[in-house]
């Protein structure tokens, strides 16, 4: 089945895996376009326009856990950060639960996850919030999202990751409004 993402456009870019892509015949033309609009729309400094074009290029370049992974980059955050989401669809798999989709169990956790129902496009599914410790990270607690719906034949996840515990709270609703825009392209 193909996902369709009904996202913020004002907010949110679509982070392509290959080139030429939607017009783009470079990584290099995406990244300029990308930037110069967001700088434009949210009055980006040229310090806040580097960075930008620093966080596009890590986004492409860093290796994605399967080809089927897509990102999205939030641009305009409530606090003017980069963040950046990861939806997987793949096949329902009857020996994988629905708390492995949340990530759950995870040893590194330093207290219980905060398990909520969500409703979206997708309709019931489940987000968990992780703090774990990341010792890779100097012992640094780390916020791990997960969510996770099990529907028509596909199980869709959307993950996000940050080690700014207070910005959880400022982008936690932007980040549920994302999940709850994801639909199945064959039902809408």
């Amino acid at each position: 089945m193909t996902l369709r993402v009904d996202f913020d456009t004002d907010r949110w870019v679509y982070v392509p895996r290959d080139f030429p892509w939607n017009g783009y015949e470079t990584a290099d033309e995406w990244v300029a376009t990308v930037s110069r609009l967001a700088s434009e729309a949210f009055e980006y400094g040229e310090d806040a326009t580097d960075q930008l074009e620093h966080f596009l290029r890590q986004l492409l370049a860093y290796p994605r856990m399967t080809p089927d992974i897509h990102r999205f980059a939030l641009l305009g955050a409530p606090d003017g950060s980069l963040e950046m989401v990861q939806v997987l669809e793949t096949p329902t798999d009857g020996d994988t639960d629905m708390d492995r989709l949340l990530g759950l169990p995870d040893p590194a956790m330093t207290r219980d996850p905060e398990i909520t129902s969500v409703t979206g496009g997708l309709g019931e599914g489940r987000r968990a919030v992780r703090h774990t410790r990341a010792d890779d990270l100097g012992g640094d607690i780390v916020v791990s999202v997960n969510w996770a719906w099990r529907t028509g034949g596909s199980d869709v996840v959307v993950m996000y990751g940050t080690s700014n515990l207070v910005l959880l709270d400022t982008v936690l609703p932007v980040l549920d409004q994302f999940a709850a825009s994801i639909s199945l392209a064959d039902a809408a």
